[in-house]
């Protein structure tokens, strides 16, 4: 006689998952990923990366060499966060300010910064933009 035994999502963290068990978790992903309930946590995973690529920027020095904690007064990344969740405009406004060919950005910086921006531009409902040509090859590619 076999005795099924219900684990909490907790205890089965710890124990080695079957090669099923791993697919099926895997197939629920992809289908959040491609169902409307999973917009939201996508968005605010390209959000997250679009954050830490404008931070990454901000860690080069500035116009003239100058550090940009001098110019602007965020020394950390929750100093910067800080500024940008001010106000609501304040990161697409960072991110529209690489318009329109991300320079000084790396193709994967430019490719989390574009992807916020046509966020953006969907909810704004505006037309779709031409990308420069790095940012639109690392976005579409």
């Amino acid at each position: 006689m076999r005795i099924a035994l219900r684990l909490a999502p907790r205890q089965i963290a710890g124990m080695a998952l079957s090669n099923a068990e791993r697919q099926r978790r895997y197939r629920q992903k992809l289908k959040m990923r491609a169902s409307p309930d999973g917009v939201g946590d996508l968005a605010r995973v390209a959000v997250e990366r679009a954050v830490h690529a404008l931070w990454a920027f901000h860690q080069r020095p500035g116009p003239g060499g100058i550090d940009w904690a001098a110019i602007d007064g965020c020394t950390t990344l929750a100093d910067y966060r800080s500024e940008l969740e001010r106000s609501p405009g304040n990161l697409i406004q960072a991110a529209r300010a690489f318009l329109p060919d991300f320079e000084g950005l790396t193709a994967d910086e430019a490719r989390a910064v574009a992807i916020v921006i046509e966020i953006s531009d969907a909810l704004r409902l505006a037309p779709r933009r031409t990308l420069a040509e790095p940012a639109l090859s690392a976005t579409h590619g």
